[in-house]
Formats: structure tokens, sequence, C-alpha cells
């Protein structure tokens, strides 16, 4: 990159808080680009441009295909357009000032390829991108996929698969989340019905150490067929590898499987999910909302507990002592969450990438708050055939046999784990099952 566009590239960060594509990054994604259905040109959009960072790459590595294409750059930012439309690159791309997912597009698109914003839409200052309720409402309606706490990239994704012709190409460079998370369950279902989905695992070091965040890439072709495609690869030493090819996928959560995972799969007959209801600790608005429940160094008498976050639980120990701050007296815990006042497993989940589980039994019955898993074991005939206690899942879970599950199945996708993902954890059935997956180590 030319030091002017390095310069202009750290003031325009500075400016307006983007993060911007490494240019062999852009390079690379510009190579993905299937040419052949373009020999003509075709109509080209750049969402979210920024700069025109993926235009630019096409002009930089397909001159021939930048010359004929009709090109459309969309930016919400006025300043950042008014910029654009005074460069060099106002004289082949046409920069439209809007905000994307409320845009109204006149035309289908052979392409559209680029690096959207990621974030969920708050006024909150816990979230990045500030986004008014009433707008974030037109969003919700707007958006078919819309789901929990969304990330505005999927509904970068769904607007921009609306807006491709039959055949046209979508590449985006996005968090590896979608893969796995439940928020895009209906994502995923509209990839897999719309089209040919290709995603190359990109890992955590792409926009370090700006941003800690896993990418993938997105390579998706729109193509209507009862066979939906996924094949999952991943970029290394400047070469995709493949890891696997589904044929008829559907929507289901994409993981990484190993001879190892697939393995502990055969042997343990069980998942957690099988054994166990699993409930999630009330958030802090929850907390603080709730009359019951007090903020204080000291409580005002000894009635009262201490309510425990994911700082509290280790492997196999909890620490009962207040670090939140919240109080709540002994005989109001039921009145927060019933299965508090039943002894069952709590489960915090740990750092990205080394997927260790912090599992304990809670026999106190303490309230908690915070990303915290409770395990209540079900009452069913078929778990008869289940043998191993609460205890003996407690050291299971904390055992380097799950930690290398967990890794080699989700990599370095999230942070921690939701409870579909807990769900899916295998259990064996009884303690020779249980050494045979000691034996995979």
């Amino acid at each position: 990159m030319e030091k002017a566009n390095l310069s202009l590239h750290t003031e325009i960060k500075k400016a307006f808080g983007m993060f911007f594509t490494p240019e062999h990054i852009v390079d690379f994604m510009v190579m993905l680009i299937e040419t052949k259905r373009l020999k003509k040109g075709g109509v080209i959009l750049e969402p979210a441009c920024g700069l025109a960072q993926f235009l630019s790459g096409i002009r930089r590595n397909l001159p021939w295909l930048y010359k004929k294409a009709t090109l459309f750059g969309v930016e919400i930012n006025e300043k950042l357009v008014d910029y654009l439309k005074k460069s060099e690159l106002a004289k082949k791309i046409n920069f439209l000032q809007a905000d994307y997912l409320l845009w109204e597009s006149p035309k289908l698109f052979d392409l559209i390829i680029g690096n959207p914003p990621y974030g969920i839409p708050s006024i909150s200052s816990h979230y990045p991108i500030k986004v008014p309720p009433q707008v974030k409402e037109k969003y919700k309606k707007e958006f078919q996929t819309w789901h929990g706490k969304y990330n505005v990239y999927g509904a970068f994704i769904e607007k921009s698969i609306r807006l491709l012709k039959e055949g046209g190409q979508l590449i985006f460079i996005v968090p590896a989340s979608f893969m796995v998370l439940d928020e895009f369950k209906k994502l995923r279902i509209l990839m897999a019905t719309q089209g040919k989905t290709q995603i190359i695992y990109m890992g955590t070091q792409i926009f370090k150490p700006e941003a800690d965040i896993c990418t993938v890439i997105l390579n998706f072709i729109k193509t209507r067929n009862e066979n939906s495609l996924l094949t999952l690869s991943e970029y290394k030493n400047m070469k995709i590898y493949l890891i696997k090819k589904l044929e008829n996928w559907q929507g289901e959560i994409i993981t990484f499987d190993t001879p190892y995972t697939r393995k502990m799969k055969e042997i343990c007959e069980y998942n957690v999910g099988d054994i166990y209801e699993i409930r999630i600790s009330p958030r802090t608005p929850e907390i603080k909302s709730n009359p019951l429940i007090i903020k204080c160094e000291t409580p005002p008498s000894h009635d009262f507990l201490p309510i425990l976050n994911g700082r509290n639980l280790k492997q196999d120990r909890i620490i009962y002592k207040n670090l939140t701050g919240f109080w709540v007296r002994k005989k109001n815990v039921v009145n927060i969450k019933t299965f508090f006042t039943i002894p069952h497993i709590v489960v915090g989940l740990g750092f990205r990438g080394k997927g260790k589980v912090a599992a304990a039994l809670e026999k106190k019955c303490y309230p908690w708050m915070g990303d915290v898993y409770h395990l209540i074991r079900k009452k069913t005939f078929f778990i008869n055939r289940f043998s191993l206690t609460d205890e003996e899942v407690v050291k299971f879970l904390n055992s380097e046999c799950v930690a290398k599950y967990i890794k080699e199945i989700y990599r370095e996708i999230i942070y921690h784990l939701n409870i579909t993902q807990i769900k899916s954890i295998p259990l064996p059935s009884n303690k020779e099952k249980w050494e045979a997956v000691r034996k995979l180590l």
C-alpha cells in the first residue's frame, strides 16, 4: 500500500472508528471471484464500502473487470461519501450515501463483495454500533433472519443474498460466530435454501491487534436447488485446504470434526442434553431490577446470601464470597429461580480456543447471575442406563477429554459456549466408557 493511502486509512480510522481489511486479504477475496459469469462486466456492489477497498482491489487485480463492470459503493457515513465523490474512484464507481440495511436498491447484482460492520446495534455504551431504538425496530421488521441479540453482519448477509441475481456471488469476510450460535439459526437455514456455501476459516489473526475476532470468508453462490452444498475449508500458508463437504446441508451448526471428536462421539452413548435440563443464570439487568435484591458491601443481616457469578466458579470448586455486590435473603432465593434451591451442577466455560470447562457441584444452593449454566438431572426412565453420578460428571466435564473435544470441534470460533453447545457435549454412560475416552488422549 502506498504511504499516502496508508496515512489516509489511519486518519479515517481515527475519525470514524473503522477497521480496514488487510490488503493481502482483500486481494485473496478478489481472486475468489468467479469471473466466467462476468466476461461482459456485470453489476458489482461493495456495501458499507468505507474507502472502497474491495472495488479498489478489483481494479488492482482484475483491471479488465474493473473497466467493464458497473460499480456501486454504498456507505452510511455522509462525510466519507462526500470525500469519495471527490476522489479519483468516483470517475468509475457510483457512490451512494445510505443505510445499506434499509436501502431500496433499484437493481440486482452479479457480485457483492466486502467487509460488513460487526456488532449488536444498540444505543447502549456496551455495544459498538450505535443505532436508535426506532431504527433497530425497522431492522427487526425488515429481516426474516433477525433473532435474539442479532449481530448486524447477519442482516448484511441476508440483504446481500436478496440482492443477488440467480447465479450471483457473495464474498464477505465476517466473524465465524454464525457457524454455531443460536442467534444465526434462521440465517443458516436461509443460506442452505438459497444456494451453495463455501466457508473458509481464517482464524483470529486477521484484524489483530486492533480487534480479536475469529473470522471466515463466506463465498456464497445463489442457486436454488433441492440439494444444498456446504464446503468448509481452511486458509493457511497461502493455500485453501478442504476440511469437509456436506451434500445436503439444512442449516445445522457447522463444526470442525476430527478423528478424536468422531471417536469420542462413537464411545459416548449420550450427550449432556440427554441427561440434564440446562438453565442459565439471570442477566445483570434482571438482577438489578429485582426488588428482592440489594446492592451493598455488607448485608443488613446474616440471613442474606451473596449472588455469585462466573468469577466464583473454578474447576470442581465454588468460592462462596460476594464478588458482585448483590445480596438476597435466603428465603427469597426461590423467587429468583426455583432451580437455585436444588443441588445441581454449575458450569462456566473458559477462554476461547482453550476449551476448558469449569464445572462444580452446587450443594449449598446459592443464587447466581451472568454466564453460568445450571445442569439439573432429568428424571426419565431411559437414563437409568446412565450410571455416572453428578460428582463423576463434574470430573468428566473438567477433564482434558472434554477440553480437547471442545477445542477441536469449535476451534476459536467463540469465547464461550451456549446452551445448544453444552447440550451436545458427549457423556460416557459409565466408568468403562470414560476410560475408553481417556485412552484416546
